[in-house]
């Protein structure tokens, strides 16, 4: 059996919230009701124990002793069933209506007055002996059936400091229930209204509160349809819808600026895939139609051999950079003697250079240690190299160099070409973007991807590349790749994943 089970009918976020709200102002509209009944209860209550201490004290003013009898003015001997016949007769309903609770006692403690009404409560015999002992006695007490209660006040009647009589005064507390009913009624009515409104009240709030959050949902919608260039609006309070809203915004500019560099990605590569297929299929069409000779046919199979081979390296360049945004390109972790690297590709480009009539020099390899890949890393250099000889006139010069701080290995490959102009600087790494296209393509037909490869190996080395140049004074490229500490057994990473050293 499930513990917890889904609920039938899933509540909303505003549906919760008014239950919330309502539940916990329904406590505080408990606790305030139930703090004033008491309140209102104590206070009648008090009235009440007042109000019969005055009587009392009214009473003991109207008796007096003469001859050795007790005695007491008409205002109190006229009180209805207080006279001397009506204390020996039964009772009636009539007298029981009256409500009139008073009883006088001697000195001894034996009832001389009493109202009728007063005979129908059961009044301990505490209430004397009590009074006699010169204590005042207050309490409830109920009628001989159980039907009512009645608050009962006793206390001494002296004169000239001799106890000459007792006073007990009562009313029945019928009617101070019967208001505390009502009020309590009254109450609960109220509660309940009040409880109504409040929830209609909290559910319109929850509405109000929201309609921010209901404005970033119908922008959300239109821009799911693929209108990157909107954004949803910000409130002007600094509150959480403020920051979810901008960080819509900045997802969203990001998402804007990931599709427009793979939309631009996707057309360039089009491009650039269709270039080399559109010469192989002009070159065949033409021998086709006028070659005959085997040497014409030989110039054609060296022209398609050219195209292919730089379609193939079109193609693995793409490849190695999709494997690369994916984290699929594993990173063999090694170390790796940086100058030395350097000083075989630079041996390797000498060919390349003579053959645009430029020269690369070794200004300084200092003996240099990483950890990385040696593969990548041979890439990385000659394509710098490669890039610098291209974009240096002949008669130039590419001058290599690889040094060292405490904690970083820096590559440094200066060239004496045509410079980059400042408003292309921040855009040479980005894929296919070319300075001078027509430049490019006529001097080694290179496809765009160079950099954008070495901005990718370095990254994946937690590197740093940056250029300085000016335009007709060269540029510099500046590699700083972290030094190797130690020289761990060879190691395989996945380059986006975590890294996984075998030992």
């Amino acid at each position: 059996m499930k513990l917890f089970q889904k609920p039938l009918w899933p509540l909303g976020i505003r549906l919760q919230l008014t239950l919330w709200f309502t539940c916990v102002f329904a406590i505080l509209l408990f606790v305030a009701s139930a703090f004033l009944y008491k309140h209102l209860q104590t206070s009648l209550a008090g009235s009440l124990d007042g109000a019969l201490q005055s009587r009392a004290e009214q009473i003991a003013g109207e008796i007096y002793m003469e001859n050795g009898t007790i005695q007491m003015h008409e205002s109190v001997g006229e009180l209805p069933g207080f006279d001397q016949e009506a204390t020996n007769r039964a009772v009636t309903s009539s007298d029981v209506n009256d409500d009139i609770l008073v009883r006088l006692l001697d000195a001894n403690g034996k009832p001389f007055r009493t109202t009728p009404a007063f005979r129908l409560l059961r009044v301990p015999s505490s209430s004397i002996t009590q009074t006699l002992e010169g204590q005042p006695w207050q309490a409830t007490v109920t009628t001989i059936d159980g039907q009512q209660n009645a608050r009962i006040y006793s206390r001494t009647i002296n004169k000239d400091g001799k106890l000459i009589a007792i006073v007990q005064v009562g009313q029945f507390t019928g009617e101070l229930q019967d208001m505390l009913h009502h009020v309590a009624e009254e109450l609960l009515i109220m509660g309940i209204v009040v409880l109504l409104f409040s929830a209609l009240g909290s559910y319109w709030l929850a509405s109000r509160a929201f309609a921010p959050i209901h404005n970033l949902i119908r922008t959300a919608r239109s821009i799911k349809e693929g209108d990157l260039q909107q954004r949803v609006p910000v409130p002007a309070a600094r509150d959480e819808v403020h920051f979810l809203a901008v960080t819509l915004n900045e997802m969203i500019e990001s998402l804007d600026t990931v599709f427009s560099r793979q939309r631009r990605f996707v057309a360039d590569a089009s491009h650039e895939l269709r270039t080399p297929v559109a010469v192989i299929r002009s070159t065949t069409d033409v021998a086709l139609l006028h070659a005959t000779t085997q040497e014409e046919y030989i110039s054609v199979l060296r022209n398609v051999n050219a195209e292919a081979e730089r379609l193939g390296r079109l193609i693995n360049d793409l490849l190695a950079l999709a494997r690369g945004d994916e984290g699929k390109t594993r990173l063999e972790r090694e170390p790796v003697r940086l100058d030395l690297l350097a000083d075989v590709v630079a041996a390797n480009a000498d060919t390349i250079a003579e053959d645009h009539h430029v020269t690369i020099y070794r200004a300084q390899l200092q003996p240099t240690t990483v950890m990385g890949d040696e593969t990548r890393l041979i890439q990385m250099v000659m394509n710098l190299l490669d890039n610098a000889i291209i974009y240096s006139n002949a008669g130039g010069s590419v001058t290599l160099s690889v040094t060292s701080t405490a904690k970083e290995a820096i590559i440094s490959i200066q060239d004496t070409g045509i410079g980059i102009d400042q408003e292309h600087l921040p855009h040479i790494f980005e894929r296919f973007y070319r300075v001078d296209p027509a430049r490019v393509r006529d001097a080694g037909g290179s496809s765009g991807l160079g950099l954008a490869i070495v901005d990718w190996t370095v990254q994946a080395h937690q590197g740093n590349i940056r250029v300085e140049s000016q335009p007709g004074q060269g540029s510099t490229f500046i590699v700083t790749l972290p030094l190797a500490v130690e020289a761990p057994v060879k190691e395989s990473v996945l380059v986006g994943g975590r890294e996984k050293v075998r030992k």
